[in-house]
C-alpha cells in the first residue's frame, strides 16, 4: 500500500487537484486591480487644425457585498473537498489492493496445497510401478494414480494462471512497472480479535471520506449561495482623468508679448471625478439562486443517505467477516485435522490389503477440497476483513 501511495498515477492525479485547489484558494483573494488610462484627441486627421485634446485617468472597482470573503470562504471549502476526495480515492485502492492481495496469496496456497498433493501421489506411483514389475500390484492402480496426477497437474495450471493474473492486477493497481517483483507472504490476516461493531460504526460515522464530501459539497453549497446573492450586490467604480484641452479660433487674432499679430489660442486643464453603479434587477442572479439551494438540498439528502447507509454497511460487513472468520477457524482447527487422520488410517488399510486403491484416492481428493476449502475461507475472512475496513474508512487494529 505504501508504493501504491507513491507510485500510483491516480493518486498523484488527486494530489495536484489539491495543489490547484490551494491555487484557486490564493486567486480568491485578490481584489480587483486598479486601470490606468491615457488617451489623445486631435482635429488634424480631419482638418481641424488647432484642436488637440491629452486625457490621463485611474479607475478603481470596490466590491460590495463581501464579494472577496465569499470567493475566499468558497475556495476554502473546495480545498477541503479536495483533499477528502483523496482519501475517498485511497480508501477505495486500499480495499482494491487488499482484496486482489488476499486472492493472490490464497491461489498461491492452493498451489502449495496441491504441490503437496502431487509430491506425495508421485512417490506413491514410483512405488506402484515397482509393485507392478514384480507383479504385486495390477496395472490398474498405477493407471488410475496417473490419470491423478495429470488432473491435479491441469488443476494447478488453471490455479497459476490465475494467480498470474491477479499479481498483474496488482502491479496496476500499485502503479509499478510491468514484471516487477510482488512479494507475497505465507500468512492471509483476517484482523484482530472482537472489535466491537458499535465502536466501528462510531469511527465510520466520524472518518468515512465519502461523508465528510458530502457534508463539505453542503458547505460549498452554502458558501456559494452566499456568493450569488453578492454578486448581485452592484460594484462601485470609482474614476480620476486629467484631461489638457488646445483649442484655435478662426480669424479671431490678438497681440502676443512681443506686439506680433496672432491667431488666439485656448488652453485648458481640467480634472473630472466620477463614480459608477451599474443598475442591477432583482430577477439578474434569480437562476444562479435557484441553481445554487437545489445543489444544497442534493447534498443535504446525500449526507443523510450516507448518515444512514454507513452504520448498515458497517454491520453488513461486519458479520460477513464475523462468520467468514468463524469458518475458516472452524475447519483448521477441527475438520482439517480430522480428514488428515482419515486418510492415514485409509492408507494403512491399503497397505494391509483391505481397502483399495480407488478408496485411498477418493480420501485423498475429500482432503484435498478440504485443504482446499479452508485456504478459499481463510481468503474470504482476509477479504472481509478488507471490506470491514473500507466500510469503517480506516485501518482497524
Amino acid at each position: 500500500m505504501e508504493q501504491a501511495e507513491v507510485k500510483n498515477q491516480e493518486l498523484a492525479a488527486m494530489r495536484t487537484r489539491s495543489d490547484e485547489a490551494r491555487g484557486n484558494l490564493r486567486q480568491a483573494g485578490v481584489k480587483p486591480p486598479l486601470t490606468i488610462e491615457a488617451g489623445s484627441a486631435s482635429g488634424r486627421p480631419l482638418r481641424t487644425v488647432g484642436e488637440e485634446e491629452y486625457s490621463a485617468g485611474v479607475g478603481k472597482i470596490f466590491e460590495t457585498g463581501g464579494k472577496r470573503a465569499r470567493r475566499i470562504d468558497a475556495a476554502q471549502v473546495r480545498l477541503r473537498q479536495a483533499a477528502a476526495e483523496y482519501l475517498e480515492r485511497l480508501r477505495q485502492l486500499s480495499y482494491e489492493i487488499k482484496s486482489r492481495y488476499a486472492d493472490a496469496l490464497s491461489e498461491t496456497q492452493r498451489i502449495e496445497v496441491l504441490d503437496q498433493i502431487l509430491a506425495s501421489t508421485q512417490r506413491s506411483l514410483e512405488l506402484t510401478k515397482a509393485r507392478v514389475e514384480k507383479g504385486d500390484a495390477a496395472q490398474l492402480e498405477q493407471t488410475l494414480l496417473e490419470v491423478e496426477i495429470g488432473r491435479l497437474t491441469a488443476q494447478r495450471a488453471t490455479i497459476n494462471g490465475r494467480r498470474e493474473s491477479v499479481v498483474v492486477d496488482l502491479r496496476r493497481l500499485a502503479g509499478l512497472a510491468p514484471g516487477a517483483d510482488i512479494a507475497i507472504g505465507s500468512v492471509l490476516y483476517s484482523g484482530p480479535a472482537g472489535p466491537a461493531m458499535d465502536t466501528l460504526t462510531t469511527r465510520a460515522l466520524e472518518q468515512r471520506p465519502d461523508l465528510r464530501i458530502a457534508r463539505l459539497v453542503e458547505q460549498l453549497g452554502d458558501a456559494e449561495l452566499r456568493l450569488v446573492e453578492a454578486a448581485g450586490r452592484p460594484d462601485v467604480s470609482v474614476t480620476a482623468r486629467y484631461f489638457k484641452r488646445n483649442s484655435q479660433f478662426d480669424d479671431q487674432y490678438g497681440v502676443n508679448a512681443q506686439g506680433s499679430r496672432v491667431l488666439l489660442r485656448d488652453r485648458d486643464d481640467i480634472l473630472a471625478v466620477g463614480v459608477s453603479i451599474p443598475i442591477l434587477t432583482k430577477n439578474r442572479n434569480l437562476g444562479n439562486v435557484e441553481a445554487a439551494q437545489a445543489r444544497i438540498l442534493s447534498a443535504r439528502q446525500r449526507a443523510r443517505y450516507l448518515e444512514n447507509a454507513i452504520p448498515l454497511e458497517v454491520e453488513s460487513a461486519w458479520r460477513r467477516w464475523s462468520a467468514a472468520r468463524s469458518t475458516a477457524g472452524s475447519l483448521e482447527s477441527t475438520v482439517l485435522p480430522q480428514a488428515q487422520r482419515n486418510l492415514e488410517v485409509i492408507q494403512q488399510a491399503y497397505q494391509l490389503g483391505q481397502l483399495r486403491l480407488l478408496d485411498v484416492l477418493n480420501e485423498q481428493r475429500r482432503l484435498l477440497d478440504l485443504r482446499l476449502s479452508t485456504v478459499d475461507a481463510q481468503s474470504e475472512a482476509a477479504r472481509a476483513f478488507a471490506e470491514l475496513e473500507r466500510a469503517v474508512g480506516g485501518t482497524i487494529r
